[in-house]
């Protein structure tokens, strides 16, 4: 299991885990919760790949989605 991203923005890593899942790529949200309850905390939402083999695909998507995102 690794890290994929964080972000304050829960929403932000809501669209990337549901484009990771519609990929086939089985993902774990975490600190959700805790970066809502106390805002300006320094917990972001965390994004998790399961597996360590679907990380580097993961990572692609992740830079593609960024250069939709910034565009």
């Amino acid at each position: 299991m690794k890290r994929l991203f964080s972000s304050p923005n829960s929403a932000e890593i809501g669209l990337l885990r549901s484009r990771l899942e519609a990929t086939g790529i089985p993902c774990e949200l975490r600190n959700e919760c805790l970066s809502q309850a106390m805002p300006g905390t320094p917990f972001d939402s965390e994004l998790w790949v399961l597996d360590d083999e679907d990380y580097r695909e993961a990572c692609e998507l992740l830079g593609a989605w960024h250069g939709l995102a910034s565009s």
